[in-house]
């Protein structure tokens, strides 16, 4: 079949490309909706995604069609292609983070997943609540499978069940540490750390064909940044364009890697200037600096670089149980006012400023920080302001509205067995001449073991909506 009428299968349905279109037909008692128009917010364009073009109903299927880009690749063809575009690839979609970010449903399976080397990816089918998709794996688990595909090419539908399964044939540690990585954000280093790896390794190559040769730096590693580009097939004598961007890509990293060593030995000897300022010289991004000082959890030093990234910096601090030096943090000048009220908020939920949290509550969209605000108020037994978050989170994030609301139902359910053993105390404390006594302690007792039955399920619940939200 030839690659413009490829049929591609993810969990809901089977996508067919038909030249530059991407097509799904899907059957329509999978939908919920009640008019078709209901789905029209999907086709508001976003540079993560395929444009969606059409939506209609033709019988009794639902048709979606996307448009490709000029010289997009699927993903289920990546496994052909060097380490490093691989690795490259892998990066970028950790780095995206859309599920976190995105209110939508979004299928990780690679048959999904569009490319361009080296760092363009794009995804197709994202569903809201009212259409088709996948919630039997957690977005840590969908995750790992992408990454392993990725740079094994063991099949997706496989690595979901057993991630292991990518390391049979490739007993490589790298590989082991994101089977067992336990959160998005360690699976997010583990995947930086393979994609420097990699680039690192290709550069100490080079250096050794430097030795021998005797050539001067910049002018082997300007030669051999020329051969790594051809060696990948990336480049086309025809398109002089594409091959001088790669080289230039090339060339940024010999850049960087030139200076790795003064960064890693200040940041280990905690000399955060003198770290920013090798980082400036090797060419970082404000991102990628942001990124390295999160890495030692310097959270200011990475506000200071970059702000754009504050909501990131709090989930990790909150990831690293760090929360409480929020209070402390300072914005630099160049912040937007956008972020210092965000950063206000972020301070009003740590030291439980209630006053603030309420006023800020009608204003605020950000799934975040309203699962926060949520937490706030349920860590000091405020049920009602909590479920009020709860309410205004549903609109914005569904995922972390039902986290939050089986946090809710945990919290009633503690309440409840709390009450019960007071019963039961009660009840054991009556007097013995009582001949009631012993109905009133069994029937404690079952009130108490019920009681912590419902805790039990209300555990189950909370631990399952944790995993789709990737906390």
């Amino acid at each position: 079949m030839s690659k413009s009428n490829q049929l591609l299968n993810i969990e809901v349905g089977t996508f067919k490309r038909q030249g530059n279109q991407l097509i799904l037909e899907l059957n329509h008692n999978q939908f919920r909706y009640d008019q078709l128009s209901e789905l029209n917010e999907l086709k508001q364009a976003d540079s993560n995604f395929l444009q969606l073009v059409n939506v209609v109903e033709q019988g009794q299927k639902v048709v979606l069609t996307y448009t490709l880009p000029d010289k997009v690749r699927s993903l289920k063809d990546l496994p052909h292609e060097n380490k490093a575009i691989r690795s490259a690839i892998a990066k970028e979609f950790m780095a995206q983070k859309v599920v976190n970010d995105s209110q939508y449903h979004i299928a990780l399976n690679p048959a999904n997943l569009w490319y361009y080397p080296m760092k363009h990816v794009w995804y197709a089918y994202r569903a809201n609540e009212l259409m088709p998709y996948d919630d039997k794996h957690s977005n840590l688990a969908k995750y790992k499978a992408l990454i392993l595909f990725c740079l094994t090419g063991t099949p997706y539908e496989r690595l979901l069940s057993n991630p292991k399964e990518a390391l049979a044939k490739h007993p490589d540690d790298y590989l082991q540490q994101v089977a067992k990585a336990t959160s998005l954000n360690e699976l997010t280093e583990v995947v930086n750390g393979i994609e420097d790896f990699v680039s690192y390794h290709e550069w100490q190559e080079v250096e050794t064909a430097q030795q021998k040769t005797k050539q001067r730096l910049w002018l082997s590693m300007a030669g051999v940044a020329i051969v790594a580009v051809l060696a990948v097939g990336l480049v086309h004598k025809s398109d002089e364009r594409q091959y001088q961007s790669l080289a230039n890509q090339n060339q940024a990293q010999v850049t960087q890697l030139k200076y790795s060593n003064q960064i890693q030995m200040a940041l280990n000897n905690h000399q955060w200037s003198k770290a920013k300022k090798a980082m400036q010289k090797a060419n970082y991004s404000e991102t990628r600096q942001a990124q390295t000082f999160l890495k030692h959890k310097q959270y200011q030093q990475a506000l200071n670089v970059d702000p754009s990234q504050l909501n990131k910096i709090i989930n990790t601090a909150y990831d690293n149980k760090d929360s409480s030096q929020v209070a402390d943090w300072q914005l630099p000048t160049k912040a937007t006012s956008k972020q210092k009220d965000q950063l206000k908020l972020e301070k009003a939920i740590v030291n439980y400023d209630t006053n603030t949290l309420n006023n800020q509550l009608s204003f605020t969209t950000n799934a975040d920080a309203l699962l926060r605000m949520g937490q706030a108020f349920l860590a000091h037994n405020d049920t009602q302001d909590a479920q009020t978050v709860q309410t205004k989170l549903a609109g914005v994030n569904s995922p972390k509205a039902k986290y939050l609301k089986a946090l809710l139902s945990l919290n009633a359910a503690k309440n409840e067995v709390s009450d019960a053993q007071k019963k039961l105390d009660d009840a054991n404390k009556i007097d013995g001449k009582d001949k009631d006594k012993d109905k009133k302690v069994d029937s404690a007792k079952s009130d108490l073991k019920n009681a912590q039955s419902d805790q039990s399920a209300a555990q189950d619940k909370v631990d399952k909506a944790k995993q789709k939200v990737g906390a």
